[in-house]
């Protein structure tokens, strides 16, 4: 399943294989959001607002088209299943108020080795 993920996440000709495959997908979608912040930097930081003092309206064009992918993902609701035994509100509030964030780099690196170890 990883490698899959991989092939389809591969950042190679400006993730060809996600854009390909996200454009058959119907929403609802949780769109890859680093990608679409990555083609709106792009498109601000590459292209001036004002060309000769007139707006530059294909750099408009291009970041509403990002927008329009956002809008088109959000189309239709996301419809989750509830869980079978409903949790009650006292179980939530344990379970967040006992959630521990760990932030030692070197903690996180051997406890993702050990759910995956290195390939030989």
């Amino acid at each position: 399943m990883y490698t899959e993920f991989e092939v389809l996440i591969d950042p190679s000709r400006n993730h060809r294989a996600y854009r390909i495959y996200f454009a058959k997908l119907q929403p609802p979608i949780l769109p890859f959001t680093p990608l679409l912040m990555k083609d709106m930097t792009f498109t601000h930081e590459g292209n001036k607002t004002k060309l000769d003092g007139l707006v530059n309206f294909e750099k408009m064009h291009m970041l509403a088209q990002t927008l329009r992918t956002i809008r088109y993902c959000r189309s239709r609701p996301l419809a989750l299943e509830l869980p079978l035994v409903p949790k009650n509100e006292s179980e939530i509030r344990f379970y967040v108020r006992n959630l521990q964030v760990i932030d030692n780099q070197r903690r996180l690196l051997a406890l993702s080795q050990r759910h995956e170890p290195k390939r030989p």
